[in-house]
């Protein structure tokens, strides 16, 4: 199964033998650039200068979000225990510092609860395991036990250990042991996967044409793959 959290939407896409299951493929539209305008909604309701705040460039919050946010395994109870939380501070570009406390965890939340940014969806480990129940149940064993995380936004501290934690408490008393693969460089995976894929000769017979996308627009893509 790959769960891949990106920069402008996220995917869940279950992958039997080679080919990928379209039944068994979802589509969240939360992903790096919503938490990182959520992150700027989150600082300016913070005791932070607002002024500095509002001035915020997109790349700084970037920044912010790579270097200072985690997904916590309790969000609920760091939520409500201050003293849980560790503030973290950064030196803005302009040189202005920037403390963030609850933001740290809050950030990269709606990826579990996309209620947070009014969108009436499930969060990604829901379609997760929809993903999986969709698995014919000869693979699925196989199949929880190799779920492969890619994206920029999987790359927050704490993403990994959340995904397994909710996947097993989902799976519970199914007898499925869950297994979460998190390689170092899964913020570029789709890159470096796509790039293999493309130097095979194998897979050539695959290659769309110019002329056939003119002739039969996007939607040939899914009849190739």
């Amino acid at each position: 199964l790959a769960v891949e959290a990106g920069a402008a939407v996220s995917h869940v896409t279950s992958v039997c033998l080679g080919q990928t299951w379209r039944e068994a493929t979802y589509c969240l539209r939360v992903a790096g650039g919503h938490l990182s305008g959520y992150l700027h909604r989150l600082l300016l309701d913070s005791p932070n200068d607002p002024s500095m705040l509002k001035a915020l460039k997109k790349k700084t919050l970037t920044q912010l979000k790579k270097q200072c946010c985690y997904v916590s395994t309790d969000y609920e109870g760091e939520l409500r225990n201050q003293a849980c939380h560790r503030p973290a501070r950064l030196q803005t570009p302009d040189g202005h510092w920037i403390t963030l406390d609850k933001e740290r965890f809050c950030c990269p939340e709606p990826l579990f609860q996309p209620k947070l940014l009014q969108q009436n969806a499930p969060g990604l480990h829901h379609l997760a395991f929809q993903s999986l129940q969709k698995v014919p149940d000869h693979a699925r064993k196989d199949t929880v036990d190799n779920i492969v995380l890619a994206g920029g936004s999987s790359m927050f501290p704490g993403f990994p250990e959340r995904m397994c934690l909710e996947l097993n408490t989902l799976f519970h008393n199914t007898g499925c042991q869950i297994r979460v693969l998190a390689g170092p460089e899964r913020g570029t995976a789709a890159w470096l996967g796509g790039s293999m894929a493309a130097s095979l000769t194998s897979f050539q017979h695959a290659w769309m044409a110019k002329a056939e996308y003119q002739e039969h627009g996007a939607a040939y893509v899914h009849k190739i793959f």
